[in-house]
């Protein structure tokens, strides 16, 4: 397996992944993807500017792969090649601690840019875990 960022010729790749794995995220040219591969794309996230703000969105594993490190390989692929200092994410709940692994704290909402929060409460209402957001601030 390798973990490697994602040339953007390897995009439609990458979208051919997320819905393999339900995920609807897109991709454009200003995020920047990582992806683990073996053969094929077996598991992808990025980091999108948002209104000025770096999310950590799209964490997608193959089911065969996942619960095999691949994907904090990736995470600390990211904290190794990117600066993530004021960075945030929406992970569920039980994900607190994958997330902690390079520095992710949990938050308040009220600590959070208005529309991650908002964008919180519209999953809320549309799941039935507990998502909360997650930041590395230094």
């Amino acid at each position: 397996m390798v973990i490697r960022f994602a040339r953007s010729d390897e995009y439609p790749d990458v979208l051919a992944h997320y819905k393999i794995c339900n995920y609807g995220g897109g991709v454009d040219d200003a995020n920047k993807v990582v992806i683990a591969f073996d053969a094929e794309i077996i598991g992808a996230v990025r980091i999108c500017f948002e209104y000025g703000t770096k999310v950590l969105r799209g964490m997608q594993i193959k089911p065969g792969w996942q619960r095999k490190g691949t994907g904090s390989q990736m995470l600390q692929f990211l904290a190794g090649h990117l600066d993530m200092n004021d960075c945030y994410c929406l992970p569920y709940q039980h994900l607190r601690s994958f997330y902690a692994s390079i520095g992710f704290k949990e938050i308040s909402p009220l600590d959070a840019p208005v529309f991650l929060a908002e964008r919180r409460e519209k999953y809320l209402s549309s799941v039935n875990n507990q998502v909360i957001i997650m930041a590395i601030r230094k």
